[in-house]
């Protein structure tokens, strides 16, 4: 794997395992039934964000690229597309739908944020333009539930950090608001296809405190619905679910090491 800058988006269970992401740009993975973590990667770097899906840049070639790490084969990372010359974008945010790469916003050389999407076809190989979101952000949070792309957080200029929230249906792509979380850079989370928002800054600023929300978004009240807090109050975090309907949060400022689950059914 090329060395890592940023990652983002995760299918967070793989093969029944828990799979991590590091700042250190290895990839750390716990066997639930043992208890431990596989030996094959280091458990030594700062747990970040959940890794399958991920977006790098290669600093060899000097490009970004989108990559997939597969552990029923062989622990390889399969490349997928290098992003055309208009999406050499720093900070964009990449989700896999069947066979469509969603991948929305970022940040130019020039460090102008953008608000551009686009879809990759994985089996014919192809770019598709989608309509630009209504908000520019770079390093924004994606996920898929429900056949719909939503779109969180992510730093605006200024910088600021917002908590915007915008989805679009898969079916006509067309990109849409809704009430903004509570907290300003929350990752948004799908959980037995329900939206979820965990943790976040207090305030848009940098360096604001972290919070220990989570909150459901509720589609017939259009609104964030409170859940049960996190212990630990994080920002920059993991959040993912596990097949069982469990949320988990992971790593983040103000969280550590520490791994925390919630059952949501």
């Amino acid at each position: 794997m090329p060395g890592v800058s940023w990652v983002y988006n995760r299918t967070g269970e793989i093969e029944g395992r828990l799979a991590v992401g590091g700042d250190d740009g290895n990839l750390h993975v716990l066997t639930y039934k043992h208890d431990k973590w596989d030996k094959f990667v280091r458990k030594n770097g700062y747990i970040g964000k959940v890794v399958c899906l991920v977006f790098v840049k290669d600093e060899d070639k000097d490009q970004f690229v989108i990559e997939q790490f597969y552990l029923n084969e062989d622990n390889k990372w399969c490349f997928l597309t290098v992003l055309p010359n208009e999406l050499q974008l720093d900070g964009v945010s990449v989700v896999l739908h069947d066979n469509s790469l969603y991948v929305v916003c970022g940040r130019t050389k020039s460090l102008e944020i953008v608000n551009t999407a686009r879809v990759f076809d994985l089996h014919s190989s192809r770019w598709s333009k989608v309509d630009d979101m209504q908000t520019k952000r770079s390093s924004c949070s994606s996920v898929m539930t429900n056949n719909t792309v939503f779109v969180g957080r992510g730093m605006t200029d200024g910088p600021y950090f917002n908590n915007f929230v915008e989805c679009a249906d898969v079916r006509d792509r067309k990109w849409r608001t809704i009430p903004s979380t509570t907290t300003d850079w929350p990752p948004l989370t799908s959980v037995s296809n329900r939206l979820l928002g965990t943790g976040g800054m207090t305030q848009q600023w940098f360096g604001s405190p972290p919070s220990n929300i989570v909150e459901l978004y509720d589609e017939r009240s259009t609104k964030w619905l409170p859940l049960p807090h996190m212990t630990h109050k994080r920002w920059g975090h993991a959040a993912f679910s596990t097949q069982n309907g469990e949320l988990i949060t992971a790593g983040g400022d103000g969280g550590g090491y520490s791994i925390e689950s919630l059952k949501c059914d």
